[in-house]
């Protein structure tokens, strides 16, 4: 009986040690691979939507659509968007729930302002909405209590929608103060 009570404390000693040692280390790019990345308000016909690969790399497409926004050309209506692909890198560690991220590089694919008009849209190419290139932007981890985020912060994590509200988060949350943005992050289909 002494020699089963020992064994069980051993396992439950070297268990709590690989979850301690496991919690101690820091984030790694690879483990933003596959992840899904939108900053949307959840009205309107806006969004950016991104995804990260294991390198740091990342791809993605904006697009607004201002359907009131006609012409002789284009009466159904505009939207602007943009494809655009870049890379990040994990700055720092600020403390247990977060990161500073900084958008390395970014580029979108056509030229900025340039217009076509196709089925009665027109289409105009513009910057992504809430992310630009040389941007430091804050990543909370899932389990970051909420009280640390703002109001606006937790309106963009969409966490004021909730009844009840969490007290943790769930997801994934990147949060850009220059562009007051917060992109909600998800594991993906990889």
């Amino acid at each position: 009986m002494k020699r089963t009570l020992a064994l069980a404390l051993t396992l439950a000693l070297l268990l709590c040690a690989a979850c301690a040692w496991a919690e101690e280390q820091p984030l790694t790019l690879e483990q933003l691979g596959g992840m899904e990345w939108s900053f949307s308000s959840g009205v309107g016909g806006w969004s950016t939507d991104m995804r990260t690969a294991a390198d740091g790399t990342f791809s993605g497409e904006y697009h607004d659509s201002e359907m009131g926004e006609t012409g002789d050309n284009y009466p159904n209506g505009s939207v602007y968007g943009c494809a655009f692909k870049g890379q990040l890198s994990l700055v720092e560690q600020l403390d247990e729930h977060s990161w500073k991220v900084r958008i390395d590089k970014l580029e979108i694919d056509g030229t900025l302002k340039e217009e076509s008009i196709d089925d009665g849209i027109r289409y105009v190419v513009s910057e992504p909405n809430g992310i630009t290139e040389g941007d430091e932007m804050v990543l909370y981890l899932p389990g970051t209590p909420v009280d640390v985020l703002s109001e606006d912060m937790q309106m963009w994590a969409h966490l004021l929608e909730q009844d009840p509200k969490p007290t943790a988060l769930e997801d994934w949350f990147l949060m850009s103060e220059k562009n007051d943005s917060g992109f909600v992050g998800y594991k993906g289909d990889e």
